[in-house]
């Protein structure tokens, strides 16, 4: 079966052409979904009901959505096909767009929350593997372009909200470009999906044990210690960037005194950074141990959190837009994930599931916490800021341990 590709390699790249224009396009409506609750928050709040706690609960309902979807999606992608998984979370995103201007109170607008979190859950376990085996010799780069594809579409929305103010039509525009999106979905052709695969990875796993149990135990990784570290990490990483995506026009607005389009725009300085470094990352880690980087990155973030709630200036504020966007949403997260993998090369599917989770998580826990802390005050948007930088520290705190203990392991 791979003598046959081989010679037809180029072929199969412009055959799967449309399918990875398809996978970038909905990630980049995913994207702006991400953070359009936030951007046109007022309305939702004057729709809604509800004050700025309320909008904060909702955005919190879309990591419950992805806790309860995560890893029901992941089999559904391995039974059911990459396809049908990936248009399930398109059709689902749909909804939760169209279910945000249709609702018309708090209890609503959480439920349909939902169906974002479901839509995060269908489209990572689709459409990351349908792009591995479609571009086998290239999966790192084209997976990495999906969060490129996402960080531009962070970088436009704000312009876009500025030039159009009314969220009912930029949420019909997106919901169209879907629509579109899934009939290119549909007619695209997706790389076999067969248990060829597996096979060489069971055969992988008799000939490592024997080369494990040569070594000892204090030159390997601890799944106790530093496999449980490490999910943890993905937890705090994923806290500190979204944290400050979902709340850094919240901080603009009621503690720099910004006006509304001055606020928002920190997300796009935050997104164009956050493109830059998927590219500058890429090839930093081809020269540094990703250990190294995860430190140098998390060190320069807390910096940046630290500063902005401390000197509380607009320059401050877009300096950590663009630092938190380049040195923790830019690839930091994958960096963790690349590493546990290294650590645990036998156990991949089942730790990137736990890693995976703990991110979710983090989709829910801090939109709840922040909701029961920020208000409509200066005081109240520092708090959660504070939490961020606190958070991002313990972060710093568990990759030191992490480093420490990476130095004496045989890998």
């Amino acid at each position: 079966m791979e003598l046959k590709n081989k010679p037809n390699i180029i072929g199969e790249k412009k055959a799967y052409l449309p399918l990875a224009i398809g996978i970038y396009l909905n990630y980049a409506i995913l994207g702006m979904a991400t953070i359009i609750i936030s951007q046109y928050g007022n309305q939702f709040q004057l729709l809604w009901h509800t004050d700025v706690k309320g909008i904060s609960t909702v955005i919190s309902m879309i990591g419950i959505g992805r806790l309860l979807t995560i890893l029901f999606a992941g089999f559904l992608s391995d039974s059911l096909g990459r396809k049908v998984t990936m248009l399930i979370g398109m059709i689902t995103q749909i909804i939760f767009l169209l279910g945000l201007f249709l609702s018309t109170n708090l209890i609503s607008a959480c439920i349909i929350a939902l169906f974002m979190g479901a839509t995060n859950s269908f489209g990572d376990t689709s459409s990351y593997p349908a792009l591995t085996d479609a571009f086998k010799n290239h999966a790192a780069s084209m997976n990495s372009l999906v969060k490129a594809a996402m960080s531009i579409a962070q970088f436009i929305l704000p312009f876009v909200v500025a030039a159009q103010p009314n969220a009912k039509i930029t949420l019909i525009t997106m919901v169209t470009i879907i629509i579109l999106d899934i009939v290119l979905i549909g007619l695209a052709n997706f790389a076999p999906q067969t248990l060829v695969q597996q096979h060489p990875s069971k055969k992988f796993k008799k000939v490592a044990r024997p080369t494990t149990s040569v070594k000892t135990k204090t030159s390997q990784p601890s799944m106790l210690i530093d496999g449980s570290l490490l999910i943890i990490v993905g937890f705090t990483l994923s806290f500190t960037f979204y944290i400050f995506s979902q709340y850094a026009p919240n901080f603009g607005s009621n503690v720099l005194k910004l006006g509304i389009n001055s606020s928002k725009s920190l997300i796009s300085w935050y997104a164009m950074a956050s493109l830059i470094s998927v590219f500058v990352t890429s090839s930093l880690v081809t020269h540094i141990k990703p250990i190294k980087l995860i430190f140098i990155y998390t060190l320069i973030s807390f910096l940046a959190l630290l500063q902005m709630i401390i000197i509380r200036s607009a320059d401050g504020a877009r300096l950590t837009a663009i630092a938190i966007g380049f040195f923790a949403a830019g690839g930091i997260w994958q960096l963790g994930l690349t590493l546990l993998s290294q650590y645990f090369p036998t156990e991949k599917g089942k730790v990137t599931g736990y890693y995976s989770f703990a991110t979710a998580l983090t989709f829910f826990v801090g939109p709840l916490v922040s909701s029961f802390i920020i208000d409509d005050t200066a005081a109240g948007v520092l708090h959660v800021f504070e939490i961020d930088t606190v958070i991002t520290l313990l972060s710093l705190i568990i990759i030191s341990i992490l480093m420490i203990r990476n130095r004496k392991f045989s890998l």
